[in-house]
């Protein structure tokens, strides 16, 4: 049987190997280690009332907790932007600047999800 991996790939700049690469935003073991606090804390309850985040409640507050996360650590810094824009620019104010949180967020719910699958199969 193949061994479950908890991936999410996002783009990221590699400085040593000079190239955009594919990166898994869950490489970073602060967000590994925070999201898998979160989802046992989310399984533990009992029900959905039970488990808040601002004024969302049940698998909602998962989501924004998660969202929450990656923000803390993947978000405006150097280390996780890249910078997008025309192939053919030669105007860098013309590039936008983005980093790996900017391209988990739009996929917020999925990321939760995977998250569920991965570490909800230890409880």
């Amino acid at each position: 049987m193949k061994e479950k991996k908890l991936e999410f790939f996002v783009l990221n700049y590699d400085k040593n190997e000079k190239k955009v690469v594919s990166y898994n935003i869950f490489r970073n073991v602060n967000v590994k280690k925070a999201v898998e606090e979160e989802v046992k804390n989310y399984l533990n309850q009992k029900d959905d009332i039970g488990y808040f985040c601002d004024d969302l409640s049940g698998f909602d507050a998962l989501v924004e907790k998660i969202d929450n996360i990656i923000k803390w650590q993947e978000a405006h810094r150097r280390e996780y932007e890249i910078s997008v824009g025309d192939a053919f620019t030669k105007d860098c104010s013309k590039l936008e600047k983005w980093d790996c949180y900017s391209q988990a967020t739009p996929n917020k719910i999925l990321i939760a999800k995977l998250c569920l699958d991965y570490f909800g199969s230890d409880i």
